[in-house]
């Protein structure tokens, strides 16, 4: 199966939903490994089968700040200037070859802890108007004592045109207000444009990857669709 072939067999149309990508800012280490990077590549393919356009990516750490736009035909150096960073040195020396990223670590906050609520507040903002649902690749690293301020802004985006997929790696997120999704529906029944991912493996080998990308896709599918069956006629 193919990206494009599990858009068209979810009824997502190309051309007809806009994808953001958010990175968490929370720790480096993602970064220092392969973590982010394959994370980019997969936001690169869902967009490619679902957008007119590559995603939007935005990081979080105290702020939520969008960077730079993917060049179309060369998301890898995209990757190596804003996914990518260099293995911290033991002794407090620069290894002499900071990228972007890197080089904004101060300016943008990052490392040093991260706000969801603050970045879905950010987003609602910059993508509440939109004429096309938005799906949000929502990476998220932690979610230290947020879930009241997370369930807020779920309530404020119910109605806008936005489906939050969270994303969290198997066993290293704390128990939160993500993982009681289907009590926030049942307290708020307007709340159905989110879905939480908690075994997003990123080690799967490639051959299976798009099964992994499929996963990201189906709810918005689904919320999508139903938008569409209980739109005003």
């Amino acid at each position: 199966m193919t990206m494009r072939l599990a858009a068209r067999v979810s009824g997502l149309r190309k051309g007809k939903s806009k994808v953001v990508l958010v990175l968490s800012g929370d720790s480096r280490a993602p970064f220092e490994g392969e973590r982010i990077r394959r994370t980019v590549r997969r936001a690169v393919r869902i967009a490619q089968a679902l957008d007119s356009s590559l995603p939007d990516v935005w990081i979080y750490g105290a702020d939520c700040h969008r960077l730079p736009a993917i060049q179309r035909g060369s998301p890898e150096t995209w990757i190596a200037d804003w996914a990518v960073l260099a293995k911290r040195p033991v002794f407090d020396e620069s290894p002499g070859n900071d990228n972007p990223l890197a080089c904004s670590v101060r300016e943008y906050g990052l490392f040093k802890g991260g706000s969801v609520a603050g970045a879905m507040e950010v987003l609602q903002k910059e993508y509440g108007t939109s004429r096309r649902p938005v799906l949000v690749l929502f990476h998220v690293e932690s979610m230290e004592v947020e879930d009241r301020r997370v369930a807020r802004q779920l309530e404020k985006a119910s109605g806008k045109p936005l489906f939050w997929q969270f994303l969290a790696q198997l066993d290293e997120m704390s128990f939160s207000v993500l993982d009681r999704l289907d009590d926030v529906r049942r307290e708020r029944p307007r709340i159905t444009n989110a879905h939480y991912n908690n075994s997003w493996n990123m080690d799967i080998s490639v051959g299976l990857d798009v099964f992994q990308q499929y996963a990201m896709i189906k709810p918005y599918a689904r919320w999508v669709r139903e938008s569409h069956r209980q739109a005003p006629g």
